[in-house]
């Protein structure tokens, strides 16, 4: 049954039981004469026309309800997609950095790069710029998204994107460190070996993860955007 039928029988209904109410108590009108079924009838009118506006507004209440209820279901909705969309490519950007840092380096990965000079592309220091450099077009989609996400979400809550951001310029800046002053490598010198040593654990994963520098940093990021994310994918899902 359909809202306009409901509204009809009800008024109809309601109308009835007035006039009933009306005959049976035998109500006397204002100049002290009994009332007739002319002056029920014009009554019945006022009662009608104020049955048909009440019934109108409470069609205008539920229609705006449906109307927020949708509105809440599709940012909800939206929020659920982002995201996922955004926790997942986070889970992504950890597993490039982590293989980037991968202190094994194979012979192909010191091979010529076109725009890049062939002293640097062959220096094995370059070797975790090479390994993110593959990955360009995901890391700018990646950035583009925060943007959206922070639209969503808040400013506060957008902040792992320049968290983890930060970690992957520490590894530039790490290995063009080691690039511009390659000769410390070698030098026998406490202060030079402790030089190449803080930028060489930035650039490269300790054999014992346990130890390594970044790990901690990053399980710490990952953990704050899956704090952020899981709401928003679980609430969605709650409704469901």
């Amino acid at each position: 049954m359909n809202f306009e039928r409901y509204a009809g029988m009800a008024s109809a209904i309601g109308l009835v039981l007035i006039l009933l109410i009306i005959t049976w108590l035998g109500l006397w009108g204002p100049a002290g004469h009994q009332l007739t079924w002319s002056d029920v009838g014009e009554i019945v009118k006022v009662l009608g026309s104020t049955a048909t506006g009440g019934a109108a507004i409470t069609g205008a209440i539920i229609a705006w309800r449906g109307l927020e209820k949708w509105r809440a279901e599709t940012i909800g909705k939206k929020k659920y997609e982002l995201a996922t969309t955004v926790l997942a490519d986070f889970y992504e950007t950890n597993e490039i950095i982590r293989a980037s840092r991968n202190p094994f380096i194979l012979a192909q990965e010191m091979g010529k790069i076109d725009g890049v000079d062939e002293e640097i592309s062959g220096n094995a220091s370059f070797a975790p710029e090479r390994r993110l450099l593959e990955h360009q077009e995901f890391f700018a989609q990646f950035r583009s998204r925060k943007y959206e996400f922070t639209a969503h979400f808040g400013k506060a809550a957008a902040a792992p994107f320049d968290d983890i951001w930060k970690i992957r310029l520490e590894i530039n800046f790490a290995v063009d460190s080691m690039l511009r002053h390659k000769e410390i490598r070698n030098s026998r010198r406490p202060d030079d070996i402790e030089l190449w040593q803080s930028w060489h654990k930035v650039a490269f994963r300790n054999s014992d993860e346990s130890k390594d520098l970044l790990i901690p940093k990053l399980e710490k990021i990952i953990a704050d955007i899956e704090a952020i994310c899981r709401l928003a994918i679980e609430r969605q899902l709650e409704q469901k």
